[in-house]
């Protein structure tokens, strides 16, 4: 309910039905985009360019997770790919976190990067444990510790750091994520935010 509070309330937040995002992303050696979409309920498109790789796409339609690559198309539509895709998507929009989570337990304060946070640990319906680190002092989400499946289906820890946050139609919204993976970390920054755009449902069918 703070963090609720702290990024605009649950009015504003039931009142966000889309929004459509352009990002800058550097990982070592490399850099490119992202432009991403998302409608509810849970509907999303994201299209990422990799310089000298080609265009990955990836996007849900509320029933079929499919990814488009240089080398063709496929699908996965398995519950557990599923949710980790929504939960995955509201990680880069303001949005009730806590729906993606069957159970939720507040461990002891702790310290990061020079703020006081309250640590919450999520229990997903599949998969791992997840921990949520929130500001005290101003309730914002600082860094997300997500379990997600590579393709080669093994378990991997990112622990995302969110900050930079701006108010775009009454709702903040962080503008610089940082993805530490236990090789490299990804830095994305948006670019353009903006909410309740009109998005034709034919955007997230797959191709």
């Amino acid at each position: 309910q703070r963090y609720e509070q702290a990024i605009g309330g649950q009015d504003a937040i039931d009142a966000l039905t889309s929004y459509r995002a352009k990002a800058t992303f550097t990982i070592p050696g490399m850099a490119g985009t992202i432009e991403s979409w998302r409608k509810e309920p849970h509907k999303t498109l994201s299209i990422t360019h990799f310089p000298r790789i080609g265009v990955l796409k990836k996007g849900f339609d509320g029933e079929t997770r499919w990814v488009q690559t240089p080398a063709g198309t496929f699908t996965d539509s398995s519950p557990r790919e599923i949710a980790e895709l929504e939960r995955e998507a509201d990680a880069y929009s303001p949005s009730k976190i806590r729906e993606f989570f069957e159970s939720l337990k507040l461990h002891p304060k702790a310290w990061l990067s020079g703020r006081d946070v309250y640590v919450i640990e999520g229990k997903p319906a599949k998969g791992p444990t997840e921990k949520l680190f929130f500001d005290v002092e101003n309730g914002l989400l600082l860094r997300w510790d997500m379990a997600r499946r590579q393709q080669e289906r093994r378990t991997v820890f990112v622990k995302m750091h969110l900050d930079d946050y701006k108010e775009v139609g009454g709702v903040k919204v962080p503008f610089k994520f940082r993805l530490a993976f236990e090789q490299f970390n990804l830095i994305m920054k948006l670019d353009e935010v903006e909410h309740n755009v009109a998005i034709d449902d034919a955007m997230f069918k797959k191709p």
